[in-house]
């Protein structure tokens, strides 16, 4: 998902929420709907951003992002056989005359993903390690 869609989704839950706000009696608990569509979009964006935008308790936010984290089934991982020889997919991004720079990511469990590209500037770098770190969290 693009990030301005990404943005777009959290103004309409944003929305959501301030029409829900202004019409309901006081004391009474946010909906389970609004919860999962808050919910959603801290799986995408983050539970920090999230919780601020939609002034929502971060803990009980981050509880209820993991909790559907962990029930999601895990991606299925392209099987080795569809990948070229050597186990990985080479993607074209720059021209092969550019500077080569190699970006390695490991998280805690001990997966790793080694990315090398040629011409890439260093807001390049951070906008593809946030974006990969963000899909692996």
């Amino acid at each position: 998902m693009k990030q301005g869609s990404r943005s777009d989704r959290l103004s309409e839950v944003r929305r959501q929420f301030e029409r829900w706000r202004k019409n309901r009696p006081r004391g009474t608990r946010i909906p389970e709907e609004l919860w999962q569509a808050a919910t959603e979009v801290g799986c995408e964006v983050g539970v920090s951003k999230t919780a601020q935008v939609l002034s929502l308790d971060y803990y009980v936010l981050r509880r209820r992002t993991e909790s559907v984290l962990e029930e999601r089934p895990a991606r299925e991982a392209q099987p080795q056989e569809a990948l070229p020889e050597g186990g990985f997919l080479e993607i074209p991004l720059c021209a092969p005359s550019s500077p080569q720079c190699i970006l390695e990511i490991e998280d805690p469990r001990g997966a790793r993903l080694r990315v090398e590209l040629r011409g890439a500037t260093p807001a390049h770098l951070e906008t593809l390690a946030r974006t990969i770190w963000s899909l692996a969290q």
